[in-house]
């Protein structure tokens, strides 16, 4: 920060106060209008600014800042604090932390910014702890105030994920999850085409059941043979004789089981006259 320099710090300093510290000796007496011996903390109205704002404003940090604030009151004759900054607000969140034992001295209140007008804001990771004093008249009676709440309370800003980035990283960040949500949904969807003549494999991981779908022109279509009844004879009557070991001279003397077919279309039929035999019994 250009800050430091002027400051004119020893190397190797850092700044990581406690809250004990934040409260006791920084914030007590700078209400208190004492001196602080390194002024190390600057006076700033954060309410003007965005917090991704706030860092170049800053006399020094790295990861965190801290700043002296005002705090304005929402409404004239209230005692809620006006939470809008910048283009967004802040919104308080958890419960509020009593610093200094045994006696409470001060109030450590933990907001987070959000982008935008209330109540449909865009979190952000931009996180401020704000200390201000405990027993305190803070009432609208006491004209002393006018319209603040506190002449002074000391804020720590930070951005939990460590980037200076503005809001919009976070809208990004929530559109590339949904992004790579949808295609790990997509990317369970399995296809399997090998060949014109071979039909397609469909897996949907959403159903429990996996089903192969077929072309029509590919599905089995069981066949049965037709039957001619005599009423003279109880035999079946075919085009061909089947029956006749000796209808084929290259198959003399072998019984007709043991026969070779002569074509495709003799097998076709033996096939459907076993099959439909085998269900008669």
């Amino acid at each position: 920060m250009a800050g430091a320099a002027d400051l004119q710090l020893p190397p190797g300093f850092r700044f990581h106060p406690t809250d004990d510290e934040l409260v006791m000796y920084y914030l007590c007496r700078k209400c208190a209008s004492q001196n602080i011996d390194v002024p190390i903390i600057k006076e700033l109205d954060l309410y003007k600014h965005d917090p991704w704002e706030l860092p170049g404003l800053a006399l020094y940090g790295e990861k965190e800042w801290y700043f002296f604030s005002p705090r304005e009151r929402k409404y004239p004759n209230g005692s809620r604090p006006n939470r809008a900054a910048g283009t967004g607000y802040w919104k308080a969140t958890g419960a509020d932390k009593a610093i200094g034992k045994p006696n409470t001295v001060g109030i450590k209140k933990a907001l987070v910014f959000y982008a935008g007008k209330a109540p449909k804001g865009h979190k952000t990771n931009w996180i401020m702890h704000e200390y201000r004093l405990a027993d305190v008249d803070r009432s609208a009676r006491n004209k002393n105030r006018s319209s603040r709440l506190d002449e002074w309370v000391l804020c720590r800003i930070y951005n939990k994920k460590g980037s200076l980035d503005k809001h919009m990283t976070v809208k990004t960040t929530e559109t590339a999850q949904n992004k790579s949500k949808f295609a790990c949904s997509t990317s369970d969807m399995a296809y399997l085409d090998t060949s014109d003549s071979v039909p397609k494999l469909h897996t949907d991981s959403s159903c429990s059941e996996q089903q192969v779908v077929s072309p029509p022109e590919l599905r089995e279509v069981q066949s049965h043979p037709k039957l001619e009844w005599d009423n003279t004879t109880t035999t079946l009557d075919y085009q061909h004789n089947y029956m006749d070991a000796t209808a084929d001279n290259n198959n003399n003397n072998v019984p007709f089981m043991f026969q070779q077919p002569q074509s495709n279309y003799e097998m076709a039929q033996w096939q459907d006259v076993f099959m439909y035999l085998q269900r008669s019994l």
